[in-house]
């Protein structure tokens, strides 16, 4: 604990008392402005495809007491939805 502490002092000191400064470098060009642009098409496609899966897998349950097929549920679910022999 004595020792660690010692070291603790002694590191603390000698950055406070050295001369190097720190200099982050040179400045690049500023980045650019913001166009205000935001591409949601990512986004709707990860969460509207697994949204999608989640509702054809509730509806799918809830009518037929199934759980959704590989295939359904590769497609997103539409393959449940487009199928008519899901509605009986």
């Amino acid at each position: 604990m004595r020792a660690s502490c010692f070291i603790a002092v002694a590191a603390s000191a000698f950055l406070a008392l050295s001369t190097v400064t720190a200099n982050a470098g040179l400045m690049g060009p500023p980045p650019a402005p913001h166009t205000g642009h935001f591409n949601a098409t990512p986004f709707w496609i990860i969460f509207g495809c697994a949204g999608s899966v989640v509702l054809a897998a509730i509806a799918k349950n809830a009518s037929q007491r199934q759980q959704l097929t590989a295939w359904e549920a590769q497609t997103c679910g539409l393959a449940y939805w487009f199928n008519p022999q899901n509605y009986h």
